[in-house]
């Protein structure tokens, strides 16, 4: 089962406002846990996210940590900031070539006296120790190294990302089936067959006079063969 976490990520009671006033593409813990299959069946989450708010993004993590079933977590284009942490609950974080993860330090918009803004520090600089906590608990590297990179507000494509090890694998992009028939056609030849197709429609419409050559011939006879099945 594939869950898409798209767009930005917030809070449950925010999340229709998001959607029904400004029209905007958002996800939700409610959005991801509600979609957890009952019977802990493995579950691929498709991610292509700006971030969003810590706290929601931290509560879908938990919920994915405590899901009994497999998770994939594959990053399509991109995973910056809260949309890391989703990754991080998964089994397994592949990505994309050409994809990207971000992560900065927690920021607000704190206001009042100077009070008010020593307690938000302290509350920031938590949120991100708990932060890197997540990416240490992932890449199995200190917290001080994700600290450090979120103070530099680090991008990363997919090879850094790896090597990082907050993510575990490039994706690999050849069609995955399902079936109890090993007949199949490799993917491979199925390249070999489209390759011919096109070949003959272009020895087609360059034959002018109607006569054939040996290897016009011999590449239709190749398609018959396939036609029949024979193979």
């Amino acid at each position: 089962m594939t869950i898409k976490v798209k767009g930005m990520i917030t809070n449950d009671d925010d999340a229709p406002i998001y959607r029904d006033w400004f029209g905007m593409t958002v996800v939700s813990p409610a959005d991801v846990i509600g979609a957890l299959p009952a019977d802990n069946s493995a579950v691929e989450l498709e991610i292509a996210s700006n971030g969003g708010e810590v706290t929601p993004a931290t509560e879908i993590y938990t919920a994915l940590k405590n899901y009994q079933g497999n998770v994939t977590a594959q990053i399509v284009a991109n995973a910056y900031s809260a949309g890391t942490i989703i990754a991080m609950g998964a089994h397994k974080v592949q990505m994309s070539p050409g994809a990207q993860m971000m992560i900065h330090n927690a920021s607000n918009e704190a206001e009042g006296n100077y009070h008010d803004m020593d307690q938000a520090s302290q509350m920031l600089q938590s949120t991100n120790k708990a932060i890197a906590n997540m990416y240490a608990a992932k890449s199995g590297k200190p917290v001080q190294t994700f600290l450090d990179l979120m103070d530099n507000a680090t991008w990363m494509d997919a090879d850094k990302a790896i090597e990082l090890g907050l993510a575990d694998e490039l994706v690999d992009f050849t069609p995955v089936t399902n079936s109890f028939n090993t007949s199949l056609v490799p993917y491979q030849a199925l390249n070999k067959i489209k390759n011919l197709i096109a070949k003959n429609k272009q020895l087609e419409n360059n034959n002018n006079n109607g006569q054939l050559s040996e290897h016009e011939k011999l590449v239709q006879a190749k398609l018959a063969i396939f036609n029949k099945g024979d193979f």
